[in-house]
């Protein structure tokens, strides 16, 4: 766990580097909300099916 956090910040601060030096400042926004959506998917993914079933 540990690992994958480290890895995770490392990630994180080369993103927000290549924001920087290449101006592209749009790139963290999306990133952000890319992983959010990544959050949502594998959090909500086991109340999904009970959602589902009271539709029908």
């Amino acid at each position: 766990m540990r690992l994958r956090l480290k890895h995770l910040w490392r990630l994180t601060r080369d993103v927000v580097r290549y924001s920087m030096v290449n101006r592209v400042w749009w790139f963290v926004p999306m990133m952000l909300v890319l992983g959010l959506i990544a959050l949502a998917v594998t959090t909500t993914q086991a109340a999904v099916p009970v959602a589902v079933y009271t539709l029908f």
